[in-house]
């Protein structure tokens, strides 16, 4: 696990985790009380809980993605991709290996943002119903980011960090963003090649819990939860599929 540790390493010295850190840990608290205070009655939970997991995507897919993709390119630029397949280590070991380094540090962060919410945010009633709300979000933002950070990475080290970044960024706020008004445009018009680009489009909105814990929804039926994690589970498959087969450790000779 060296090429990990060296990973890890290079993350941390960069220093730049501190600036996620604190827009995820702290932001939420600050960003509330900016509000008017005649405004802010009853509001300052649910913009806390906002705030926190709005904060957590964007810092994944603004910084965390550009941190994959550099790396990606780096391990092939600076020989160490080469080094560590002459030792013995193949591309999917080493992709591996990189993307772990990158989960190590993204996990804490989705920690930090549940404990804002569980800590800063309950609503008052059934705390349990919170938690568990809380922890779908995590682990359904998992499902959807770990792959696409593997994709950044592979992209990074193939066609390097300018490109593996903004492919990663734009795919997934399609998923998040763009598939809503694609979805409206197949209801306004009938088309046949927007139904289908709609269907086999990344339905990466289904992960973002954010509005069930502004409103105080609830947590997500066991069986839809299911289902929703299921099907990211199958784009998670697809994306790591295509990393594996992207994803080079030496440059072009």
């Amino acid at each position: 696990m060296k090429l990990f540790k060296i990973t890890l390493q290079t993350l941390l010295v960069r220093k730049a985790w501190v600036v996620a850190l604190f827009c995820v840990g702290i932001l939420p608290f600050l960003l509330p009380v900016l509000v008017p205070s005649q405004f802010a009655l009853g509001l300052i939970e649910p913009a806390r809980a906002q705030a926190a997991w709005v904060l957590l995507w964007l810092v994944t897919i603004f910084w965390f993605f550009g941190q994959a993709a550099r790396q990606g390119d780096q391990n092939v630029k600076s020989g160490l991709g080469t080094y560590f397949h002459s030792m013995g280590q193949g591309s999917i070991r080493q992709l591996f290996e990189v993307w772990l380094a990158h989960v190590v540090i993204l996990v804490p962060l989705v920690v930090v943002a549940t404990l804002v919410c569980c800590l800063g945010a309950v609503p008052e009633g059934d705390t349990g119903a919170w938690f568990v709300t809380n922890l779908q979000s995590s682990v359904l933002f998992l499902a959807v980011i770990a792959p696409l950070l593997m994709l950044a990475i592979a992209l990074g080290s193939r066609l390097g960090p300018l490109i593996g970044y903004l492919v990663t960024v734009g795919l997934s706020l399609y998923g998040l963003y763009g598939v809503g008004f694609l979805e409206i445009a197949t209801k306004v018009e009938s088309n046949t090649l927007l139904r289908l680009l709609y269907a086999i489009s990344p339905q990466y909105h289904l992960a973002d819990l954010t509005e069930q814990l502004v409103f105080q929804m609830g947590a997500l039926k066991s069986s839809l939860f299911v289902s929703i994690l299921v099907y990211l589970g199958g784009l998670s498959l697809i994306t790591s599929a295509g990393s594996l087969l992207t994803y080079r450790t030496t440059a072009k000779s």
